[in-house]
């Protein structure tokens, strides 16, 4: 019995193994959405592992729709849109391997351009005396970090600054999300803070949301967001559209229409 639980666990462990190589050239872009993955037959010999091993390896891959096993005509990666990136293993994935492929930086910076601004008007509104101090300890690493620090140090604080956001609407579904995506929310803010000068004007950006929110500014907070994803854009080489702009106008419009009204007397406009 023991030698037979020995011999499973290592079949799961050469199993793991063959699909986090799968899941590398996937998302890597070496084998794009649309093209076929090479026979099992062939897999077996490359990898050198046993066709069972390849069988579990891409049936882990498929339950997470990044591939399609088609009878008789074999594997193929499915589009994006199929893909089950709230699990933490996509995500992770995405982190680890996606940095060559730029259509996942795109698309994650389209999820944080399309709602980040409307998480921090909510932060603004419901953000706690506790959530306060988490935002500020966050951004003080960030300040360290660019000071005497590394840019990985840089990211970590980032991100967790950006999370303390998301915990700071209450609202479960929010803060959960930050949480699954945060491999891959990284992988934006890891390529894009690359530069002294950019990780100052980063720095200030985000102060400015910091205060935004401190001082109870919803319509200025979603703003500030904006700009800070604005400045993520420059630095990843991509350009929100008109379009973005309008629809992020009109969200702000239609779902807090009081922030249209505020006035910025008491918040510092400096640091």
């Amino acid at each position: 019995m023991k030698k037979q639980n020995a011999v499973a666990t290592r079949e799961n462990g050469v199993s793991s193994e063959v699909a986090e190589e799968l899941a590398k050239r996937v998302f890597s872009g070496a084998y794009r959405p649309g093209e076929m993955l090479p026979k099992e037959t062939s897999l077996v010999d490359e990898l050198n592992v046993s066709r069972a091993s390849v069988r579990s390896g891409l049936q882990t891959l498929a339950s997470l729709g990044i591939i399609k096993r088609q009878v008789a005509q074999g594997t193929i990666v499915t589009d994006f849109s199929e893909w089950n990136i709230l699990s933490p293993q996509v995500s992770s994935w995405m982190a680890g391997y996606a940095n060559p492929n730029p259509d996942f930086l795109k698309h994650v910076f389209e999820f944080r351009y399309a709602i980040e601004p409307y998480i921090s008007a909510l932060a603004a509104s419901r953000a706690t005396a506790r959530d306060l101090a988490a935002i500020e300890e966050a951004y003080e690493k960030m300040e360290t970090a660019q000071r005497e620090g590394t840019d990985a140090e840089f990211s970590d604080a980032d991100i967790a600054f950006h999370e303390e956001i998301y915990k700071a609407t209450h609202n479960l579904i929010w803060a959960q999300m930050a949480h699954v995506l945060r491999p891959a929310i990284m992988l934006v803010i890891d390529k894009s803070n690359t530069s002294a000068d950019e990780l100052s004007d980063s720095l200030k950006r985000h102060w400015r949301v910091m205060e935004c929110i401190r001082f109870r500014r919803p319509g200025e907070a979603y703003d500030a967001a904006i700009r800070v994803l604005d400045r993520t854009a420059v630095d990843l080489g991509l350009s929100p559209s008109g379009a973005d702009t309008e629809l992020l106008a009109l969200m702000k419009a239609r779902a807090l229409p009081e922030m249209q009204s505020a006035t910025p007397a008491l918040l510092p406009t400096t640091k």
